[in-house]
C-alpha cells in the first residue's frame, strides 16, 4: 500500500509547528505491538476489545469472536488503538475479511509473533484498510511540560 505524505492534523489549536513523525516511526510501534484496541459499533455504544495481531504494508491484520464480527458486518469501520498514549498510534479505516491469499502469511507470522498456531482459515480474521492515521509522542525527559504531542502531531489521509 502507498503510504501519503504526512500533514499536520487540525485538533482544535493544540497543534504546534515542528517535526512531523515518519510512517517508519508508525511501523516501528505497530509491528512489534502484542495488544492492538479494536472499536466497533454495536447497535447501541461503540465498543472496544483488545485483540493480537499483524502490522503488514499498512495494514492490520487481526482475528476476533461473534460480537465483533456482528458489528463488522453491520459497519466495516473501526477504530486502532495501541495501548501506549506517549507514542500514540490511531488508525481509522474499514475492516474486511482476510483474502484466502493471505493466510500462509497470517498463520505463519502469527505463530512466529505469538508462539501460538491459529486455525487455517480466514473465519473472524479481517484487515484494516486505513483511510486516516493519527499518530504522536510524548515527550518522556519532561521538557516542556512532558507534553510534546503538539509539535509532532501528524496525520496521513489514504485515498
Amino acid at each position: 500500500m502507498d503510504v501519503p505524505e504526512p500533514n499536520r492534523p487540525s485538533l482544535s489549536g493544540y497543534i504546534n509547528a515542528g517535526k512531523l513523525l515518519s510512517w517508519r516511526w508508525v511501523d516501528a510501534r505497530m509491528a512489534p505491538a502484542r495488544n492492538y484496541w479494536v472499536t466497533t459499533r454495536s447497535t447501541g455504544y461503540p465498543s472496544s476489545r483488545p485483540v493480537w495481531g499483524l502490522w503488514r504494508d499498512a495494514r492490520l491484520y487481526f482475528s476476533t469472536g461473534s460480537a465483533m464480527v456482528r458489528n463488522i458486518a453491520r459497519d466495516s469501520r473501526v477504530q486502532v488503538n495501541l495501548e501506549s498514549a506517549d507514542e500514540l498510534v490511531i488508525i481509522e479505516g474499514h475492516a474486511a475479511q482476510m483474502d484466502a491469499s493471505d493466510l500462509e502469511f497470517w498463520i505463519r507470522a502469527y505463530r512466529e509473533k505469538y508462539e501460538t498456531d491459529m486455525p487455517e482459515s480466514t473465519d473472524g480474521v479481517y484487515v484494516v484498510n486505513p483511510r486516516r492515521v493519527l499518530a504522536w509522542m510524548v515527550d518522556p525527559t519532561g521538557r516542556d511540560g512532558g507534553v510534546l504531542f503538539s509539535n509532532t502531531a501528524t496525520e496521513w489521509k489514504f485515498g
